[in-house]
C-alpha cells in the first residue's frame, strides 16, 4: 500500500460511496498503515434535542474509522467489513468535537486477522473509544465486524 491509497482512504471518509455518511462531514486527520485518527465537529448537525452530540454521530464516527482501520491494515483487495454487531456504551455527555484514534501494532493486527484468513471470512472484532477535544472518554464502542471476501 502506497501513500496514494491511503490518501484515497481519507478522501473515502467524507466523499465516499455512501451519502449518508458523506453528509456527516467527519475529518479524516491520520490515515495511514494501521493508524486512524478521525475528527468530528460537534455543529449543529450532530446535535440531538438537548445540545449534547447526537448518538448516531457519535456510532458513525467510530464505526467509519473501524472499517477505514481494516482497510489501511489489510487493504481492499482481499476483504470487505461489514458490520455485524455493536455494543455501545455511553461514558458522558459529548458537548465538543469528537475523536477516535486507533491503531493496531503490526502483532495486534495479524492476530485479529488470522481467524478469517484460516476460514476466507469471519468475525473480526474492534473496540473503539470515543473521546472530545480534551481527551475525555464520551463512548466506548465495541464492534463486531464481518470479513467477507473482496469481489475482485
Amino acid at each position: 500500500m502506497d501513500q496514494e491509497f491511503f490518501e484515497g482512504l481519507a478522501k473515502n471518509v467524507n466523499d465516499g460511496p455512501t451519502p449518508f455518511i458523506n453528509l456527516a462531514q467527519l475529518q479524516a486527520e491520520v490515515v495511514e498503515e494501521r493508524h486512524v485518527r478521525l475528527r468530528l465537529s460537534l455543529g449543529d448537525l450532530h446535535k440531538n434535542h438537548v445540545g449534547i452530540a447526537y448518538a448516531g454521530s457519535e456510532f458513525i464516527l467510530a464505526e467509519i474509522a473501524g472499517g477505514t482501520l481494516f482497510m489501511a491494515t489489510y487493504g481492499t483487495d482481499v476483504y470487505v467489513p461489514i458490520l455485524k454487531s455493536v455494543e455501545l456504551k455511553f461514558v458522558k455527555p459529548g458537548t465538543k468535537d469528537l475523536y477516535v484514534d486507533i491503531s493496531l501494532t503490526e502483532e495486534e493486527a495479524a492476530e485479529k486477522i488470522k481467524p478469517v484468513e484460516e476460514r476466507g471470512r469471519g468475525d473480526y472484532f474492534l473496540d473503539i473509544p470515543v473521546y472530545d477535544v480534551d481527551g475525555e472518554q464520551v463512548a466506548q464502542m465495541n464492534f463486531n465486524y464481518y470479513a467477507l471476501p473482496a469481489k475482485k
